[in-house]
């Protein structure tokens, strides 16, 4: 069949759109986002975060018996380096932009790590799957948890239509009863990989404690260089309660609120005051006595020993009604709150003892002071150490038999404390910031 004119154009029309269709098929599957997570317990996986841990800490680090690697880190400035044990945590392979890379996830927790301590340590790579060439990656970043414990569950999330990557993973604390969250974001900026969650924020003090915190990137916003970000507040029957948007800043590089609403965390529920469990509506009494005063965990001192550590510091427990009660001393007769504790191992022997609390009558700017009762070959428990301090945390030097102690108070200023044999001393001042412990 002979085609005429009209024919030839219809042919070269489809075509066109044949090659535009099919150059438009190759772009959108070029450009798709593909995310494998990979088994870092199993193959491939295993190898490839093996060879990945080998070149960023060097295959001599490596623990066979602990299957880790070493790496020697100060959690804070001036602070004596310890010995962190990272393990690969979370592998994913990645396909974006005509590119496959690896995105390898490690984590340690903090030796030694005591309820006072919140930084672990982690390390975040991205590799080129092909030639094993490192992208972005840094070995040595905090993670702020709860005895400083390394994440349970690291998620990579997608932040852009190109690809641009993020680890996310989420710490958590529990005081007194009270739980928090500390959401963390972690991505490449250059070569480097640095925290970006900013104003991202989980479960706080006074909050409701049944609450769940789910974030996720509002993909629909395709044109943004970065997704935002949508905090879902929900329930523990999955009810929503609130939902807050967050956008992020290429100039700081991390996440800020889009509005006030969520800067004022509006709508998240406050945590219900507490009741008696004789009637709901009955208020809670004040504690019977100072043992109970003292102790959350059902834990007691003896009488003698109660008599001995309330001598030493000098105070007597009162109730003056029954939203006024606590500890009093000769000079501070306003009631401020103790809090003891017994480390671990000396549960059953009781023969040390911190205790932490007070006020500003006690402690002056600091708001709480620290003792330390440590019982002596007469059997008594004698005060330590009890100065003013926000936080004490174990070192990792020892010293006739004991961990050198590191307080913080109220400044920049932390001081360290050594066992001599016989007793805590103080042996010197440590500056957290450039002009703390009086320097310039």
């Amino acid at each position: 069949m002979k085609l005429n004119k009209k024919h030839w154009i219809a042919l070269a029309g489809f075509a066109i759109a044949l090659v535009l269709g099919l150059t438009a098929y190759r772009l959108l599957h070029r450009q798709a986002v593909r995310v494998e997570r990979l088994a870092v317990d199993g193959e491939p996986g295993q190898q490839l975060a093996s060879d990945i841990m080998n070149r960023m800490y060097g295959q001599e680090a490596y623990d066979a018996k602990e299957k880790c690697w070493n790496i020697d880190h100060a959690a804070g400035q001036d602070e004596e380096a310890a010995t962190y044990c990272m393990k690969p945590l979370a592998l994913d392979h990645v396909h974006a932009a005509g590119e496959d890379r690896l995105y390898l996830f490690a984590g340690a927790d903090r030796p030694d790590a005591s309820h006072m301590d919140t930084d672990a340590l982690v390390g975040a790579f991205v590799v080129d799957a092909k030639t094993q060439e490192l992208i972005a990656g840094d070995r040595e970043l905090s993670f702020a948890s709860g005895f400083a414990s390394a994440p349970n569950e690291v998620k990579l999330l997608q932040l852009s239509a190109t690809g641009y990557m993020a680890w996310f993973a989420e710490g958590g604390d529990m005081h007194q009863g009270i739980s928090a969250s500390y959401p963390q974001l972690f991505a490449p900026k250059g070569k480097k990989i640095v925290a970006i969650e900013g104003e991202l924020f989980g479960k706080e003090e006074g909050m409701s404690e049944e609450l769940s915190f789910d974030y996720e990137p509002d993909a629909a916003k395709a044109d943004k260089e970065v997704f935002p970000l949508l905090l879902k507040v929900s329930d523990d029957k999955h009810k929503p309660l609130a939902n807050f948007r967050f956008r992020f800043d290429s100039h700081k590089w991390q996440y800020v609120c889009a509005d006030q609403a969520c800067r004022d965390k509006k709508g998240i529920p406050e945590a219900k005051p507490e009741t008696s469990e004789e009637t709901d509506d009955s208020p809670a009494q004040p504690p019977a006595n100072a043992n109970i005063a003292l102790f959350n965990d059902g834990a007691e001192l003896s009488a003698a020993d109660l008599k001995d550590v309330l001598a030493a510091i000098g105070a007597v427990y009162v109730v003056k009604d029954q939203d006024n009660w606590g500890f009093v001393t000769e000079k501070c007769n306003t009631p401020f709150k103790l809090s003891a504790s017994y480390p671990e191992g000396e549960k059953d022997s009781h023969n040390e003892l911190w205790i932490t609390g007070g006020s500003a009558c006690t402690s002056g700017a600091t708001g709480q002071s620290v003792w330390l009762f440590i019982r002596g070959e007469d059997g008594h428990l004698r005060a330590n150490l009890g100065v003013p301090a926000t936080k004490t945390s174990l070192t990792s030097d020892v010293n006739n038999g004991r961990y050198d102690l590191r307080l913080a108070g109220n400044g920049f200023c932390e001081a360290v404390w050594r066992w001599d044999g016989s007793q805590y001393q103080h042996l010197k001042n440590i500056a957290t910031q450039p002009g703390g412990c009086g320097g310039d």
